[in-house]
């Protein structure tokens, strides 16, 4: 292979880059969603260790944790809405606003003689709801700065800084609790938001595509459903993405997987965990390439198929080695299968539908999250956790590989470059993405 050929080959190889350098707002974009990941990831070890410590109870940060979740789901489906209606720019700036306004209430609340448990409940409960509403209109916003052939490059930029922040951003939280208290973690935090609003400050008007009229907020809640259900493609991505996210609840089992089956310990059980994230990472950095899929649809669905596989095969394990092998594998075709899901649902998706469909999406994952956990959890009350992994594992496999096959138009659907744009029929409900003659049938 000549010098000009392995150059090619290791710049297609490692995360392409090209939408921070040829877009200047997604480039702010990315900045400040970077800084704010890494404030929210020390508030993910602030508030349930100040919690823990005022109360003495895992059952009061379980209960601060939820009521954060729910929060953010209620956000989650008004914000899709609100980013299909005004300007994205404002939800974004206003939410930051009132998030950083939180961050510094909980911090003068840690600096009192007697903290309030409440105030941490409340707060937790408006940052949940307002983050999701800003997150729903990043989200939106996205397909609109970059070119269609690199809606992969910007799912990979953005995956790469949430995996990084959540490996990164809690150790940090550590050290400055244990430097110099909570409440300069939750002061942190505020200054990374406000820095974030500088940041953000400077974009341009991104005001939706505004064309047709006006719908009751509910009607237009159930248009973006009624679009994931009828467009082919994004309701595969949907119910595979379902399927990926459901499989994530891996992580309830890694105790019992470290502790009883594998005999690790606590130590080893920490490195288990480790393991799906770094795997992930990895895979980001190396996914140059994945933008130039011919085929995204079956390469996503090969990918999710694949890492359930892995799950499977970690229920076979009886050694750290070959378990955090499997899991990393694991992090990696996650990691792939969710870079195309994004680009996927993002191509498909209308300008008008964008703030609820993508607000559907992410809400999905969510309860799937759950739900997978909970599944898991409940199976690995009635068998042995190595048993339970490899039940849900194969299961998994059976009904992805089902799903590949039973959805035609994500197997055909081409390859995600910009001298193809999508086209939608008149009737939002309707949508269809016209680039491929078959990509209408289910």
């Amino acid at each position: 292979m000549t010098e000009p050929a392995k150059s090619r080959f290791f710049t297609g190889l490692v995360i392409d880059t090209s939408p921070l350098r040829t877009s200047a707002a997604f480039r702010r974009i990315f900045i400040a969603r970077t800084i704010s990941i890494f404030g929210l990831g020390m508030l993910a070890v602030a508030v349930p260790m100040q919690i823990f410590e005022l109360t003495g109870s895992t059952l009061q940060v379980g209960i601060a944790a939820t009521v954060e979740g729910l929060c953010a789901f209620a956000g989650l489906l008004v914000g899709g809405d609100l980013a299909d209606r005004f300007d994205r720019r404002k939800i974004i700036l206003y939410s930051r606003m009132i998030g950083g306004t939180g961050f510094a209430v909980l911090a003068v609340n840690a600096w009192l003689s007697e903290p309030s448990v409440a105030a941490i409940y409340v707060v937790g409960g408006v940052d949940g709801f307002f983050g999701a509403l800003s997150v729903t209109a990043l989200m939106a916003v996205t397909p609109t700065l970059v070119p269609r052939d690199k809606l992969a490059a910007a799912g990979a930029l953005n995956m790469l800084t949430v995996r990084l922040g959540t490996m990164a951003s809690p150790a940090l939280g550590g050290v400055i609790i244990a430097a110099a208290g909570v409440g300069w973690t939750y002061a942190g935090a505020a200054a990374a938001t406000l820095l974030t609003i500088t940041l953000l400050t400077g974009l341009p008007s991104l005001k939706p595509d505004m064309t047709g009229p006006r719908s009751h907020p509910l009607l237009a809640a159930a248009q973006g459903a009624a679009f994931v259900y009828r467009q082919p493609v994004v309701r595969a991505v949907v119910v595979l993405g379902t399927l990926e996210t459901m499989a994530s609840g891996i992580r309830i089992m890694l105790p019992a997987l470290g502790v009883v089956a594998l005999g690790v310990g606590a130590q080893g059980t920490g490195l288990l965990y480790a393991a799906v994230p770094c795997g992930a990472v990895v895979a980001t950095l190396f996914s140059g390439w994945i933008g130039q899929a011919r085929r995204p649809g079956w390469a996503m669905a090969l990918f999710s198929i694949a890492s359930f596989v892995s799950l499977a095969a970690l229920g076979f394990s009886r050694d750290l080695a070959s378990a955090l092998m499997l899991l990393t594998i694991f992090g990696a075709l996650s990691s792939l299968s969710g870079i195309l899901q994004y680009a996927l649902v993002q191509a498909h998706t209308p300008d008008h539908l964008l703030g609820r469909v993508n607000a559907l999406w992410m809400a999905q994952e969510v309860g799937s999250d759950s739900v997978g956990a909970l599944g898991l959890g409940g199976l690995g009350r009635a068998v042995p956790a190595t048993m339970a992994v490899l039940i849900f594992g194969t299961a998994a496999t059976v009904l992805g590989t089902a799903g590949l096959l039973g959805f035609g138009a994500l197997r055909r659907t081409g390859a995600l470059d910009a001298s193809s744009p999508q086209r939608f029929d008149a009737d939002p409900a309707q949508a269809v993405v016209s680039s491929s003659p078959a990509s209408a049938k289910p």
